[in-house]
């Protein structure tokens, strides 16, 4: 909790207690993947130093055996420390070359250059030199004294940054003397209190002057105290302090990090931006140190009043919201008891909850910027910024007339900033008009783990507020949630505070009221000359909300109907195979030849390389009343050639008829053979498939139902030889023919596959044979005898084998034309939407919904799903406690 234990002496002395820690760190070690560990312990007790020395020894036999890293940071010159048995134990012993004089003592130099130098020297008869790591110091001790009677008291000690030691000199107005003695700087002056105020510092002047020192003892192996609150010329020679021309690379002064602050209260505004400081050094020509330097210019950070402390009043802020549960619920409170608010908004919040926006206006509480998305500003471009900003407010003013001035950013203030990089994003945002708001009353009511109860939230507003008091800073604004997470405690609380608020005589008033503005001042209204814009910024924003609605309402839709079709389809398909089983079992009983005679069609354009292997596989057929058509579609090579000669004695003795004729397409080709065919029913396959023997035998016997118009096979990719093959028979099985099963048990096959398929040839006839008009011409005959009332069934066992596009041209060929005759072939089918029946109600909804417009949909959800990754990323970073 901030405060140095006590018992690290009993701790040391403990064996069980050191062996306990030894194990704990090399855990935590090994969990987070670290490279050693740094030991720090302090006033440790002078009989816990062996026990100390124990501990060391221990933790490095751990540590050095695996690799890792054991330093110890000693002090110099304390003859408690035995420097030489731990300088055995470790791989480096940190010096901590500083603290001649501090807050015990009286004014003094921090670290005198003699100081300095004699300790290295008194440790260097202790520890070899490639141990030591010398730590340096760059910071400054502003002492405060009163003589009297020539006895000196220290009254206090504050410990400063280098950047608050120049700023002390500033504003005193003292000139600040680089002691000839100790080489240390250091400034005095006299302030309102009466005191005397000694400043002595160590800046990077002191720092060049003592690794120089270093370096000539062979000691090149150096660590600094405190980062932040150093001179940051520092860095211009640290990597190079030998180098002859250092010194000159520290006459420009860069600012500090710090923030400058004037004035008491909460209501923050920059005066003054970071402006960089020169001095001129002295260097003695022999031995390359510093001896003199005058500061011509300090270097000045940035500069922030502070303002709105008014004795007795205070503010109630709300941050996050609104939120659609938590904020009616403040509201009410606050309108029962008579009190007026500030609200930060976040602007994609405020947009959502329009009506909970408007009624926090419209009951007379104020409204602040707490931008779109609640980012941390500090972590963003000021492009970002500006863009979370500028849509805030546009909405606002869009929905509600007005600008607000107030601002407050997210996560990267709570009372106040306090580095330049936590100030450099307001000094845009106060460019931009606004009014920056902190707090110093912070309970924590967005507390997760634990949650924090009404009753902590209440005593930690007056504990913060008591505390101020002690420091003389006062807290007027205090800091509460009406968003952003379960803020129920928050609700129960919000009554109690102000009740007590006013029983210790705090008026509690707006924000405004603390700077001496009305309403009106810090929510102007827009003027007339934006109304327009405001009111087609006001359409953006509510198309912009419908459109994200839409897109919910799409993917929620799309959500429920692909749950419920996996759902249906996986249902039927496993009944539709436990059905086609017993079926199955039945057929392989019977005897093949006494079925009706087949006539078996296979359209065939420039297929010379593949014809004769795809008319033997039918001939092989187990069953044997069947015959094949082949009909050459004007090939340009050998296809009829090849045809003839394979199967010459096939033709004389009438069981395949080869026809050829001008190039016209697959319908064409196949009416014609429809025309030589006087077998009841047909079977057409493609030209580069093979069958399987049984494949014919398990498709005949379905038409003994006289309202079967047609059996769809069950194609499968027979050149699965690279990974296009391999993914679309993937899909046949699994898109395909697992669709196909749950439709047979309807008897709504929505498209016969051209790979394999079985046709009552009456039905194909009376439907006005193959169309040419589409170029789906299997698809768009199926939905023909679908929408006759034909039943289109599916023959799980009834394999072929076809060839599939062994590339990406190939297949986008393939799936365009595919694609494209479907749509044609419903657009042509259209009526039965109307007419209904298996086509209308089952067939061409399970085409239109999940064959066309999801797959519109799906490159939406794509781009969504990667949007949705980039912002997780981003919102990593931004939000980072979210």
């Amino acid at each position: 909790n901030g405060e140095w234990l006590s018992s690290v002496g009993e701790f040391l002395k403990d064996v069980d207690s050191r062996r306990s820690f030894i194990e704990q760190v090399k855990m935590l070690l090994v969990s987070q993947n670290l490279a050693g560990l740094n030991v720090d312990f302090e006033e440790i007790p002078v009989d816990a130093q062996p026990g100390y020395n124990a501990l060391i020894q221990d933790l490095y036999a751990e540590l050095h055996p695996k690799g890792l890293k054991l330093y110890v940071n000693v002090p110099v010159d304390d003859k408690d420390f035995n420097y030489s048995f731990l300088a055995k134990n470790v791989d480096g012993l940190v010096l901590m070359n500083y603290d001649q004089h501090q807050v015990t003592s009286l004014p003094g130099p921090v670290a005198s250059q003699d100081f300095f130098v004699k300790n290295l020297r008194d440790t260097l008869k202790d520890v070899p030199k490639e141990k030591i790591v010398c730590a340096l110091g760059n910071y400054g001790y502003d002492w405060s004294t009163k003589t009297e009677k020539r006895k000196t008291t220290v009254m206090r000690v504050e410990t400063l940054s280098v950047q608050e030691a120049w700023l002390k000199a500033l504003e005193s107005e003292e000139y600040i003397e680089f002691d000839a003695d100790s080489l240390n700087p250091h400034v005095a002056y006299i302030e309102n209190d009466k005191l005397r105020h000694d400043v002595w510092y160590l800046d990077a002047v002191t720092a060049l002057n003592q690794m120089r020192a270093a370096n000539q003892l062979g000691i090149d192996t150096f660590a600094l105290w405190r980062l932040g609150s150093e001179d940051r010329a520092m860095w211009a020679v640290w990597d190079a302090p030998s180098d002859p021309a250092a010194a000159g690379k520290l006459n420009e002064m860069p600012p500090g990090q710090d923030v400058d602050y004037e004035g008491q209260g909460e209501i923050l505004r920059i005066v003054k931006r970071p402006a960089p400081g020169e001095r001129n050094l002295v260097v003695d020509p022999e031995s390359g140190i510093i001896t003199g330097q005058k500061i011509k210019t300090f270097p000045t950070p940035y500069q922030i009043v502070r303002f709105g402390a008014l004795d007795k009043k205070i503010a109630l802020t709300f941050d996050d919201g609104p939120d659609n549960k938590y904020t009616p619920q403040i509201l009410d409170i606050l309108n029962a008891k008579d009190v007026k608010a500030t609200f930060f908004l976040i602007g994609l919040e405020a947009e959502k909850y329009t009506k909970l926006t408007q009624r926090i206006f419209r009951e007379g509480h104020e409204i602040g910027n707490h931008t779109w998305t609640h980012p941390d500003i500090s972590r963003i471009l000021e492009k970002h910024l500006e863009v979370e900003l500028n849509l805030t407010e546009r909405y606002l003013a869009s929905e509600l007339g007005v600008k607000p001035l107030f601002f407050r950013p997210p996560y990267s203030i709570d009372e106040e900033p306090d580095t330049a990089d936590q100030v450099k994003p307001l000094e845009m945002v106060q460019k931009r008009g606004y009014v920056t708001v902190g707090n110093r009353i912070d309970p924590n009511d967005w507390q997760t783990a634990p949650v924090r109860s009404a009753e902590e939230i209440t005593d930690e507003v007056f504990k913060q507020l008591a505390e101020k008091k002690k420091k003389g800073q006062d807290g007027h604004i205090i800091l509460l949630h009406d968003g952003g997470g379960d803020r129920s405690e928050t609700v129960l609380a919000l009554p109690i505070i102000i009740d007590r608020l006013r029983a210790e005589g705090y008026e509690i008033v707006p924000v405004s009221t603390l700077i001496g503005k009305t309403r009106d001042q810090v929510m102007p209204a827009i003027a007339n000359n934006e109304r327009l814009t405001a009111s087609i910024d006001l359409v953006a924003f509510k198309l912009l909300a419908w459109l994200g609605d839409g897109i919910v309402l799409v993917f929620f839709l799309g959500d429920i109907l692909m749950t419920a079709r996996m759902l249906l389809v996986g249902t039927a398909a496993v009944a539709d195979r436990i059905i086609q089983a017993r079926f199955a079992k039945q057929v392989e009983q019977e005897d093949l030849t006494e079925g009706p005679p087949v006539a078996v069609i296979v359209p065939a354009y420039n297929e010379e390389k593949v014809i004769e292997r795809t008319v033997r596989s039918v001939l092989a057929s187990h069953y044997k009343h069947l015959r094949v058509i082949v009909v050459d579609d004007g090939s340009s090579d050998n296809t009829y050639q090849v045809a003839k000669n394979a199967f010459a004695q096939e033709i004389i003795a009438g069981k395949v008829m080869v026809l050829t004729k001008a190039n016209s397409g697959k319908a064409s080709a196949a009416n014609l053979a429809l025309q030589t065919v006087t077998e009841e029913i047909f079977v057409a396959i493609d030209a580069d498939t093979v069958i399987a023997p049984e494949a014919i035998g398990f498709m005949v016997p379905h038409f003994r139902d006289p309202e079967v118009g047609a059996i769809a096979g069950n194609a499968k990719v027979g050149n699965r030889i690279n990974v296009w093959t391999r993914w679309q028979a993937l899909e046949y099985i699994t898109s395909q023919n697992f669709e196909r099963r749950a439709l047979d048990t309807m008897g709504a096959v929505s498209v016969v596959p051209g790979a394999i398929g079985a046709w009552r040839t009456a039905a194909v006839r009376k439907a006005g044979y193959y169309p040419n008009d589409t170029v789906a011409e299997d698809a768009d005959l199926t939905m023909s005898l679908l929408q006759a009332g034909y039943h289109v069934n599916y023959e799980a066992h009834a394999l072929a084998y076809t060839e599939a596009p062994t590339g990406p041209k190939g297949l986008m060929r393939q799936r365009f034309r595919w694609s494209f005759g479907i749509l044609q072939s419903v657009w042509k089918h259209k009526a039965a939407f109307l007419r209904g029946g298996k086509l209308g109600w089952v067939a061409l909804p399970n085409i239109v919904i999940f064959q066309m417009l999801m797959p519109l949909v799906s490159p939406l959800i794509d781009i969504m799903f990667a949007f949705g990754v980039i912002t997780f990323l981003l919102d990593r970073y931004w939000h980072p406690e979210t």
